[in-house]
């Protein structure tokens, strides 16, 4: 049957990806750590006028640690899938809660638009965004899920697979049942 057919090349696609957005995580493992603790990080100095571009900005070396242990939970479920048991709970016994207690990073201050949106702007460089910048380990895993890129660093279909499973740390992490 041609949809089973289809079906079927779904899920082995689907698997194919999640195992190539694993490979490049182990692959650039101590890179990626590092990348991803610059969400907790220092803004960089110049700052670009590109929201996601900032080649300066230093990791806080404090989010090393559990940035790692984050993305090997984040490699098993994409080994196993994040639906896979064993996954979920051992990482949801590792994570569940761990995102942090919510603190703004230095220079960095709430403020609400003429349309009543909370922004948070930085007085040193200027930058505003709607996304709190907070000290904390979410913080990390999104830095790293909104800065993958394609073709540079996997194929489409991996990029989507990892941040789909960052995003399942994310939840982890805030306290959320596992997917």
């Amino acid at each position: 049957d041609y949809n089973q057919e289809f079906v079927e090349a779904d899920v082995k696609d689907e698997e194919a990806h999640r195992h190539e957005a694993a490979f490049a995580l182990a692959d650039r493992h101590d890179a990626i750590i590092a990348f991803g603790a610059r969400g907790a990080g220092e803004v960089g100095r110049p700052s670009f006028h590109a929201e996601l571009a900032d080649p300066y900005a230093e990791p806080n070396e404090e989010f090393m640690t559990p940035v790692d242990v984050c993305l090997r939970h984040v490699t098993v479920a994409l080994l196993n899938g994040s639906a896979d048991p064993s996954s979920g709970s051992i990482a949801a016994e590792d994570l569940a809660g761990e995102a942090g207690d919510g603190s703004l990073r230095d220079y960095w201050g709430e403020y609400i638009d003429n349309g009543g949106q909370i922004y948070w702007w930085n007085e040193i460089t200027g930058e505003a965004q709607y996304t709190p910048p907070t000290k904390q380990l979410d913080t990390c895993l999104a830095y790293l899920r909104d800065r993958v890129g394609v073709p540079r660093d996997m194929s489409p279909g991996a990029a989507a697979q990892l941040r789909a499973h960052l995003n399942w740390a994310i939840d982890l992490l805030n306290g959320n049942a596992p997917l």
